[in-house]
């Protein structure tokens, strides 16, 4: 089983273009404590570490890897999370990434 934190945020789902509430699977950072995070939290990352590792990246500026599924239309997405300053600003959805469940 991989570890990842869990990001709570609104968006809109690019399936069913529905305003809602998500939870964003984010595979970067320090992932070790599985933390919950909102928008405004310091993100966490591993001290001594290269960024694909877990390590901060330059000045704290990243746009992540994320995974959700909308909880109306129940379909999937990949989400770019943005951090900046180690401070997460919001996320948005990856459309350069193909889904897993079809249409």
């Amino acid at each position: 089983m991989g570890t990842y934190n869990r990001l709570t945020t609104k968006m809109q789902c690019p399936r069913c273009h529905s305003q809602v509430e998500v939870v964003v699977d984010c595979y970067f950072g320090d992932t070790s404590q599985m933390r919950n995070y909102l928008v405004g939290d310091t993100y966490e990352w591993f001290p001594r570490k290269a960024v694909q590792n877990g390590g901060r990246p330059e000045g704290g500026n990243t746009k992540g890897e994320g995974y959700t599924e909308c909880p109306k239309c129940e379909k999937d997405f990949h989400v770019k999370v943005v951090v900046e300053n180690d401070t997460i600003i919001g996320a948005e959805p990856d459309a350069t990434k193909a889904p897993f469940i079809p249409d």
